[in-house]
């Protein structure tokens, strides 16, 4: 080799050997740090549930940064800072071995930066068998290889279905009604309907001296039997079907007997929720379904209109309604005006003393389910109604 390039090779290796000795311990240049393998999200998470499965709580602790906020929904308020987290897993710890968090599928997590994130799904399981309501969804972030967020969200245990999204529908409806200053309107619906519930089907025998009767918690045979036998008299069918001499349940047992004040009383209650349906209808808001309203108002108790009044109020002013005029409303009203006329001729036209209101009242307390209108009886008459007609003396 030729002197030239043989200066130059050494003047290289010794331009790279000066470079690389000053990068090391030159003054002039930034100190080399050591290299750490970074982890992303996934592993990071993978590792902490390791450890948590392995009950080493200083393993899991160590890869939790100390401004995590832990957000687990089974508790009301997250827990923060690395000792909020060992309060956390303190429970955990104490878990008998072989009750593990499994990992189902995992979405992200391993972009190895500094900032990262991880979805999963999990369930639990005790020695490789799936627990019942044991599984969750978690999302995880990670600074610098730590966990710095975690929101932990567990299966419930209730089942609400489709009725859980008209729960979400009336809280939105009560939010919005509180913006635009309904919730007062909404507020004294649902109050007369709470104290409506309580006084009269809830509240304990004797706490009210006006009310008699157990509650409907707690009926007795006694109290059953005077609705089973209101309600087969429901509207009179039964009794007016004998009167005509036309078919009735009366071939098959006996008409019941029951107090004539108590039994008016019960259809006047009875034929004001009918009549009730038309104006329900007209008034309908938007996507309201007014039957399942108006049914169990009609065949239970009316006890259940107070609330449909309350939902009613959170609906804003000028929203859509259907204000269509119900071709049949008339033979509503007709039908409730018979009853009425009815009742008050079998309550007052039957008796030879006209009743005061005092024996109105004496009438009235023991039962307080009659006073809600209770009833069960419209589906059972019919259904009776139909059977004496398909017995030997019909047929």
């Amino acid at each position: 080799m030729s002197r030239a390039p043989r200066r130059r090779a050494v003047a290289l290796c010794g331009l790279v050997a000066g470079g690389g000795f000053s990068f090391v311990g030159g003054a002039d240049r930034a100190p080399r740090r050591p290299h750490v393998a970074r982890q992303g999200a996934r592993q990071v998470m993978e590792s902490f549930y390791a450890a948590v499965n392995g009950r080493d709580l200083e393993q899991a602790l160590a890869m939790v940064d100390d401004e995590v906020v832990y957000e687990d929904f089974t508790f009301q308020e997250p827990f923060r800072g690395r000792e909020g987290v060992r309060e956390l897993l303190g429970d955990a710890m104490s878990l008998p071995k072989g009750l593990d968090f499994v990992i189902d599928d995992l979405a992200g997590g391993d972009s190895w930066g500094p900032d990262d994130a991880v979805g999963m799904t999990w369930h639990v399981e005790f020695d490789g068998v799936a627990l019942p309501n044991s599984r969750g969804a978690s999302l995880y972030k990670t600074k610098n290889g730590r966990l710095l967020y975690a929101r932990d969200i567990v299966e419930s245990p209730l089942k609400l279905g489709s009725s859980a999204l008209g729960i979400v529908g009336f809280l939105a409806a009560l939010v919005r009604s509180y913006k635009q200053g309904l919730a007062g309107t909404f507020a004294a619906f649902a109050t007369a309907a709470g104290l409506y519930w309580y006084i009269l089907l809830l509240s304990p025998q004797g706490q009210f001296p006006f009310l008699g009767g157990p509650p409907a918690w707690a009926i007795d045979e006694t109290t059953l039997r005077n609705v089973v036998d209101e309600s087969l008299n429901f509207f009179y069918i039964w009794p007016g079907l004998d009167s005509l001499g036309l078919p009735s349940p009366s071939s098959l047992f006996p008409l019941p007997e029951v107090d004539p004040l108590r039994l008016a009383l019960f259809n006047v209650a009875e034929a004001y929720a009918f009549m009730l349906l038309p104006l329900l209808l007209w008034d309908r808001p938007e996507r309201k379904n007014v039957y399942a309203w108006w049914a169990p108002a009609m065949f239970l108790t009316n006890a259940i209109l107070l609330p449909y009044f309350a939902t009613r109020a959170l609906e804003p002013a000028g929203s859509s309604t259907s204000r269509a005029r119900v071709a049949w409303a008339p033979l509503f009203g007709l039908v409730a005006l018979v009853v009425l006329a009815v009742a008050l001729w079998q309550s007052w036209g039957l008796y030879a003393d006209k009743p005061h209101f005092s024996q109105f009242i004496e009438t009235l307390t023991p039962n307080r389910l009659c006073a809600s209108g209770a009833s069960l009886g419209p589906g059972m008459l019919t259904c009776m109604v139909l059977g004496s007609f398909l017995t030997p003396n019909h047929a």
